[in-house]
């Protein structure tokens, strides 16, 4: 799955410029570490057919660490980490 920020209609002095670059450089690494669309079918097909199922569940390597580092941060640290894996 390819996503990528559209930069090509920002002028190059918008002041939007280089955060947008940043935000595609991001999209693109994320879509490279992303997990197959069928581990995630797989998971809904569990959740549905269980009896006792959880109200959320937690899909891929990516997103667990995310949510353990969102545990362990206060809202402003969890916020600088966001921050600075999109290099804003």
């Amino acid at each position: 799955m390819k996503m990528a920020a559209k930069t090509s209609s920002l002028d190059n002095n918008s002041p939007y410029r280089q955060m947008a670059n940043n935000m595609s450089e991001a999209q693109k690494q994320m879509a490279q570490n992303s997990m197959h669309p069928s581990e995630v079918a797989n998971m809904i097909l569990r959740v549905v057919t269980s009896d006792n199922a959880d109200f959320r569940y937690t899909v891929g390597k990516d997103a667990a660490m995310s949510m353990e580092a969102r545990r362990n941060m206060s809202d402003g640290e969890f916020r600088n980490l966001i921050k600075k894996q999109l290099n804003l």
